[in-house]
């Protein structure tokens, strides 16, 4: 089984585009970073997205967000522009969750509503 969980800050605006049929494509990076001082290390991940988690991360997130992802990792060879084969590690999101490790988000209190009034008195 090919599972992977990383919790870290988007390190980029996400970017959202749609392919030629109406296809949902999200792609952020997140910086994992461990140890302290000195010995810090941050690993940097490449998420994609796709469909409605897509659309539902692209109004949620943002550049310095915590979050976590969850899903497959998977390896991306494509041709870059001095035409050079690259191959890299990125991550197909199945989930992605806002995280609160490290501190709250702001939460927001649904509206009031009044009370509904029978139109007329019960007999």
């Amino acid at each position: 089984m090919n599972r992977i969980q990383i919790s870290g800050n988007v390190g980029r605006e996400p970017e959202l585009k749609y392919s030629q049929n109406a296809m949902a494509i999200l792609k952020f990076s997140v910086a994992d970073t461990s140890g302290r001082d000195d010995k810090k290390k941050t690993i940097w991940h490449s998420i994609t997205a796709f469909g409605d988690l897509a659309e539902h991360a692209a109004v949620s997130l943002a550049k310095g967000t915590r979050v976590v992802v969850e899903g497959k990792l998977t390896e991306d060879t494509y041709t870059n522009k001095e035409g050079v084969e690259v191959t890299r590690m990125q991550v197909l999101a199945d989930d992605i969750s806002l995280s609160i490790r490290f501190g709250g988000i702001e939460r927001i209190e649904a509206p009031a509503t009044e009370p509904q009034l029978p139109d007329e008195e019960p007999f």
